[in-house]
C-alpha cells in the first residue's frame, strides 16, 4: 500500500478520535459552582437572575440577591454551574 493511503488512514482516525473526545465532554453536566449544591431538577420557563461569581440562581424579585444581578435563562444558569436559591426557587428544587 502507499505511503499516501497510510496518512490519511492515521489522519482519519485521528480525527474520529477528536470527535469522540469532544462528543463526552459535550455531554458531560457542567460543574456545580459549589459543592453543597444541588442542582435544580426542574428549570423554569422564566428568565433568572444570576451575579457574577455566585453560586445560584434566583427569581428576579428575591430579597436575598446581594450585588447586581444579570438576567439569563434558566437553562443557560444551569449550564454555566448555577444552582437554584431555595428560598425563592422552591419549584426547582423538587
Amino acid at each position: 500500500m502507499s505511503k499516501r493511503f497510510w496518512i490519511l488512514a492515521v489522519l482519519c482516525l485521528m480525527l474520529l478520535g477528536v470527535l469522540w473526545r469532544a462528543s463526552e465532554v459535550a455531554a458531560r453536566p457542567a460543574a456545580l459552582r459549589s459543592e453543597h449544591s444541588e442542582p435544580a431538577k426542574t428549570l423554569p420557563a422564566q428568565q433568572v437572575a444570576v451575579i457574577p461569581g455566585g453560586k445560584q440562581f434566583h427569581d428576579p424579585h428575591c430579597r436575598y440577591i446581594h450585588g447586581k444581578p444579570v438576567l439569563v435563562d434558566a437553562k443557560t444558569a444551569a449550564a454555566e454551574g448555577y444552582t437554584p436559591d431555595p428560598r425563592c426557587m422552591k419549584q426547582a428544587m423538587q
